[in-house]
């Protein structure tokens, strides 16, 4: 019988190809469904909207969770809130990339997913044009 967690192991197979680390540890699979018909759902969100791997990493998501023992279809539900950030790095994931000499600062993390978006203001308008000339001797500078 088909188990979260075993499917989750088995998930941890499927590598985002731009940053090299599998999809279970990046944070980017939240949840994952069993139905009665053996029916597996993965809900997982990409590290972007516009990420070119997308397709890619949804197939080998429905090629690596269907060839489970005992799985029917899966199908994959990409959502985007929450959205995805490097805090949703496994705490195994985070030590590993300290081990290596890289840094892992949460509170700059932090602070890049809560700045506001920065406010626009229009220019103001340019001055009004001065007339010379006849033009301007009639009608006033």
């Amino acid at each position: 019988m088909l188990q979260e967690d075993s499917i989750r192991t088995e998930l941890k197979k499927v590598i985002d190809p731009e940053l090299m680390l599998n999809i279970v540890d990046m944070g980017l699979v939240y949840d994952i469904d069993i139905a009665e018909s053996d029916t597996i759902r993965v809900t997982m969100t990409l590290t972007t909207p516009h990420c070119p791997m997308g397709p890619e990493i949804i197939d080998n998501v429905k090629k690596t969770a269907g060839a489970l023992e005992g799985a029917g279809d899966v199908d994959v539900v990409i959502v985007w809130d929450p959205p995805w950030s490097p805090n949703m790095f496994s705490d195994d994931l985070k030590e590993e990339m300290r081990k290596m000499g890289m840094e892992f600062d949460e509170d700059i993390v932090n602070r890049h997913d809560t700045e506001p978006e920065p406010s626009y203001s229009p220019p103001p308008p340019p001055p009004d044009k001065k007339r010379s000339g006849l033009l301007g001797w009639i009608f006033g500078r």
